[in-house]
């Protein structure tokens, strides 16, 4: 005769199974953040049949705003008008040959880069670099060498990498260009752009990068990364570095870049400020 079991030992067991079972949820979902089973949209989670190149569900596509048309000639942001070029380059001298972005900076394509910026989803750079590879053909880029824009030691430290590095790397892959790294560095930290003018992010990034080997860059076509463009001030400081370094050529890719505005307004929204939205 079997031994009868008590109320309180169904319990425990009954407890003990659901708790375990509460785990492996638990487990599931957090691995699930990290190694994924199958393709989804990288901005809205929705299933996927299959692999899309840039990760964006024809959805969030559609609401993607693509910069392919009227734009500025030389920094590549969206214009409000039929103008060649918007006002900033027409009354500022730009290092660069061309800038050009896949998208603007809103929407899905936003989140993208908080997501990889602020978030920690590192995956999400190998998404962005498809999207730029297509770019980057489109329009018709001849380059030598991939360069990222440089983090400080402090704000890398801080992050835990530098999401420009980390497209720039796939870029470099994909388009079997060299990536040169660690001639180019940032040797100041200077305040966040994200509050700050036109002209003063162009006082901001004065001086704060430098090429410590200069025959890394020497006669080469360069084409630096980063994952947004906002006035172009940075790209306008790194390419001016470049070529004092005797780069042949300058272009920049990036994966956003803003609309254009009166360069007496504020570049960003208030929500651009907090480093923990859309993540």
């Amino acid at each position: 005769m079997c031994p009868r079991r008590s109320s309180t030992s169904i319990e425990i067991g009954v407890f003990g199974t659901r708790k375990g079972d509460r785990l492996k949820v638990l487990f599931r979902k957090w691995r699930s953040k990290l190694y994924l089973d199958g393709p989804v949209c990288s901005a809205c989670g929705k299933e996927l049949l299959a692999h899309i190149r840039g990760g964006l569900c024809p959805e969030c596509e559609k609401t993607s705003v693509k910069l392919s048309t009227d734009i500025c000639g030389k920094c590549g942001r969206a214009l409000a008008n039929e103008a060649e070029f918007c006002d900033t380059c027409i009354r500022n001298e730009r290092a660069f040959v061309r800038a050009r972005s896949c998208y603007v900076y809103e929407g899905a394509p936003k989140k993208f880069v908080y997501r990889l910026k602020f978030g920690g989803r590192r995956y999400l750079a190998a998404f962005i670099a498809e999207a730029m590879v297509d770019r980057y053909l489109d329009c018709g880029f001849e380059c030598d060498c991939v360069v990222a824009v440089p983090l400080s030691a402090k704000r890398k430290r801080k992050r835990g990498y530098n999401q420009a590095e980390l497209i720039a790397e796939e870029l470099s892959s994909r388009l079997k260009l060299p990536l040169i790294d660690g001639a180019l560095v940032k040797t100041k930290e200077n305040k966040s752009q994200a509050k700050l003018k036109r002209r003063e992010r162009e006082e901001n990034v004065r001086g704060v990068y430098e090429v410590t080997s200069p025959e890394a860059f020497k006669g080469r076509r360069v084409l630096v990364v980063d994952d947004v463009m906002t006035t172009g001030a940075t790209l306008g400081e790194v390419s001016r570095v470049l070529y004092k370094a005797k780069a042949r050529s300058v272009e920049a890719l990036t994966y956003c870049s803003t609309r254009f505005v009166s360069p007496s307004e504020n570049i960003l929204n208030e929500e651009d400020f907090y480093e923990d939205e859309m993540v």
